[in-house]
């Protein structure tokens, strides 16, 4: 027979409290870039820019990557101009449901 007693476990992490923009520190409302910052009640911001180096093996590694928190506007109005005047080909597309 198995007998169990209720003991208390602690542990600690890291719970994201607020989510500002690297460049103009505005605040994230609600914690992320979605609808509640804008008028558009569906609003999906998607934006993946990482490099990642180190070493990896079947039972670990390390290394280093960059994370970087951008607001909708700083990403079309200081990262994608910035982009295409070092030559990055950025397609704009229009889009409707």
């Amino acid at each position: 027979m198995r007998h169990y007693e209720k003991r208390q476990r602690t542990s600690e992490y890291d719970h994201l409290v607020k989510l500002t923009c690297d460049l103009c520190r505005t605040e994230a409302k609600g914690g992320d870039w979605e609808s509640s910052t804008y008028e558009v009640n569906e609003v999906e911001v998607q934006m993946t820019v990482r490099q990642k180096e180190g070493s990896n093996y079947p039972e670990g590694g390390s290394g280093e990557d960059y994370l970087i928190d951008l607001c909708p506007t700083c990403f079309k109005e200081r990262l994608v101009p910035w982009l295409r005047s070092e030559g990055a080909d950025i397609v704009q597309r229009e889009w409707d449901w």
